[in-house]
């Protein structure tokens, strides 16, 4: 498995099914995400962000059904950062504290991924675009909005599997650590992949609303 597609497993990536997460609608799985993921930072009770934790583990594998090492996994990364986390707190602060931080992150982020997993990526445009149309009234598009979050969200794994590649080429040649030297190229496939996107965006017609209707004025 390519390292991109490694960076899109851990994100999460929707997986067509028949279990009751992806039968539940999307609004539901917002509800479940705030109840889940957002509370336990809000009410910051320990034993109820364990009780969060432990929830969202059971919806993610038996309510989705998502595979163990999917709807588990978080990276060696974030287990560090979380070992950091709870040690500091246990040794130097309220050890409830850092189960409070540490069990929250997990559930949301095990929950955000029930979420991306299990709705595919249309109904989750539609979603944002609905809870969008309040700012109609300010002059914002709600179709575009929705546009630009699902591109914001698609290209994550694209720019972390693109710093993958780069680090890994740059091991390969004894650079690993001149990390600056990483910058440049970032950037160079940043510009390039953004260019693409917006020559596809205008092949489709997106993104020329204004220039129609300037022409429109000027007749």
């Amino acid at each position: 498995m390519s390292r991109a597609a490694r960076v899109q497993d851990y994100l999460g990536v929707y997986l067509p099914g028949d279990t009751p997460a992806h039968r539940l609608p999307v609004g539901a799985k917002y509800l479940m995400l705030m109840a889940l993921g957002v509370l336990p930072f809000l009410l910051r009770i320990w034993w109820f962000s364990l009780v969060c934790l432990a929830a969202s583990v059971l919806v993610a594998l038996v309510v989705a059904r998502l595979p163990p090492r999917l709807g588990l996994r978080i990276g060696a990364p974030l287990w560090i950062m979380n070992g950091l986390v709870l040690g500091y707190h246990l040794v130097l602060g309220d050890w409830r504290r850092g189960v409070i931080y540490v069990a929250s992150l997990m559930a949301c982020l095990y929950v955000s991924r029930v979420l991306t997993c299990t709705t595919s990526p249309d109904a989750l445009m539609d979603a944002i675009a609905g809870s969008a149309r309040i700012l109609r009234p300010l002059g914002a598009s709600p179709e575009k909005f929705a546009l630009a979050v699902t591109l914001m969200w698609a290209t994550i794994p694209y720019l972390l599997g693109s710093v993958l590649s780069i680090r890994q080429a740059a091991r390969a040649r004894g650079l690993e650590r001149s990390s600056w030297r990483f910058v440049i190229p970032v950037m160079v496939g940043v510009v390039g992949h953004a260019l693409e996107v917006g020559d596809a965006l205008r092949a489709r017609g997106l993104g020329d609303e204004p220039e129609i209707e300037e022409q429109g004025r000027l007749r």
